[in-house]
């Protein structure tokens, strides 16, 4: 098998703003073993720009089970008359020549797109790839690393999670965002292989796209789970099918039972991970101050379905009688990001689009005045903030502990070596402003005129405030 090269997004190195990416992402048979059953890619320029997509379902073969219906809503009969992927292949590689490919949850992803490429016996060279997990956990502190949470915290819309398109889509946007919002690089220096064309001019078999689902609580829930995978990507995959089940609302014991069957043949244990994410469930859903009934009912629901109904014992509810904060964001900056990524991780819900339910509306600075949201919020009585104020009004630790720099429009921060200059200056002026000072009291002292002695004074004062003036960090 040829594996990708591992290039990674990150904070500076080798600029990235004119390199294209094709995001790819896999719909698969299970966690271990599996075939991949749909592919969806989607090539983009680093702002964002779409130059082209490229999506079908994929026949493992006429003995592979198509895996989990309830999760990924593919039957067996809907890849009959697909392409194998190897006749895929070919029109996949039109895609991603001459870009990266980018891929969410990359080691984990990858093995499924390597084992189905040993199949074809097709020899590729090593191809650039970069994970968007890996960079989104450098960029933002969230609670958790789920393509739909890094999304919500990069302001990117909601998506039917169910599509590999519409996930290859967003992943897209998120390698654009950290890019062009937060300044990230490739880690090394580019080069791009030389792939082989392969004929095409298959049928490819697309499923239609439907809408996202609308957001639930649940689903706001779910973005602001604490959430860790221990470095184990195939436990972060299926942690991620479990929150695609759940978020759904419609958990069935059918369900429940192809995720126990993926995770038993992928050697997760099964009892221990529900019980650990239904616990966590409950702990962000207590932390908001109160279940109500309907909040109990869902959790027990969830718990019951997924066998761990001990991890709901003893919940108690009320009515809530205040309305929790709900925080809208609004901007595509660096500083919009971070609050939006701190408001997750403090456990706040995070809103996608103004309704009344929302308490605070947060702006950022490329927001125009002219924005109807603003207008609306007011007349709502939603209280509107800067993103500056919204951290100390929400009670936030700021400035934010993650990743982020500073928009275009923003004053740059001061190379580390211009601040070191300064400070030299600075701490010369005030010795200097010491000096001269000292020698001002000696003159008045040995008989020097009053007035002359006052102007060399005033003379070391102003140096030594201009010396700490130029010690001061700048502000915000």
């Amino acid at each position: 098998m040829t594996p990708l090269e591992g290039l990674r997004l990150s904070a500076g190195g080798f600029p990235a703003r004119s390199t294209e990416f094709t995001a790819l992402e896999l719909i698969t048979t299970g966690l271990r073993p599996g075939h991949v059953v749909e592919l969806g890619a989607v090539r983009v320029r680093s702002d964002g720009t779409v130059l082209g997509e490229f999506s079908t379902l994929v026949n493992p073969g006429w003995t592979a089970d198509a895996g989990p219906l309830h999760l990924h809503r593919i039957a067996r009969r809907d890849l009959d008359d697909a392409p194998a992927f190897g006749e895929a292949l070919g029109e996949l590689l039109d895609l991603c020549r001459g870009s990266v490919l980018a891929m969410h949850n990359l080691p984990f992803q990858q093995e499924f797109l390597l084992a189905d490429l040993a199949e074809t016996g097709v020899q590729l060279p090593v191809m650039p790839a970069v994970c968007t997990l890996s960079a989104a956990r450098e960029a933002l502190r969230l609670p958790n690393y789920h393509l739909a949470t890094v999304a919500g915290a990069l302001g990117i819309g909601d998506y039917p999670a169910h599509l590999a398109l519409a996930k290859a889509r967003t992943c897209a946007f998120v390698v654009s965002s950290l890019i062009t919002t937060h300044g990230f690089g490739l880690t090394a220096e580019l080069q791009l292989p030389d792939l082989p064309e392969i004929s095409t001019g298959l049928r490819v078999i697309r499923r239609p796209e439907t809408p996202p689902e609308e957001s639930t609580w649940l689903t706001e829930l779910l973005a602001r789970m604490p959430v860790t995978d221990g470095g184990q990507p195939m436990l972060a995959a299926y942690r991620d099918l479990v929150a695609l089940a759940v978020a759904d609302r419609e958990l069935s014991p059918d369900e429940a039972r192809e995720l126990g069957a993926l995770a038993g043949d992928a050697g997760i244990a099964v009892r221990q991970t529900h019980l650990d994410f239904v616990g966590v469930m409950r702990q962000v859903a207590e932390d908001d101050g109160v279940i109500t009934a309907a909040e109990a009912r869902e959790l027990s629901r969830i718990a019951n379905a997924l066998a761990v109904p001990e991890a709901v014992y003893n919940l108690h509810t009320a009515a809530r009688t205040q309305t929790p904060a709900r925080v809208l964001v609004l901007g595509d900056t660096a500083e919009a990001d971070g609050l939006r990524a701190a408001v997750l991780a403090a456990g706040i819900q995070l809103a996608k689009r103004l309704t009344p339910a929302v308490s605070h509306l947060a702006v950022a600075d490329d927001v125009p005045h002219s924005e109807p949201r603003l207008a609306r919020a007011r007349d709502l009585g939603i209280v509107v903030l800067d993103v500056r104020s919204a951290w100390t009004v929400l009670g936030l630790v700021g400035p934010s502990p993650t990743v982020v720099f500073a928009a275009a429009n923003a004053a740059p921060a001061l190379p580390a070596p211009v601040r070191r200059r300064q400070l030299w200056t600075a701490r010369a002026l005030m010795a200097a402003g010491v000096l001269v000072m000292a020698f001002a009291i000696a003159a008045l002292f040995s008989g020097a005129p009053f007035v002359a002695g006052l102007f060399i004074g005033a003379v070391g004062v102003a140096a030594l405030l201009g010396g700490w003036y130029l010690s001061e960090p700048a502000a915000p």
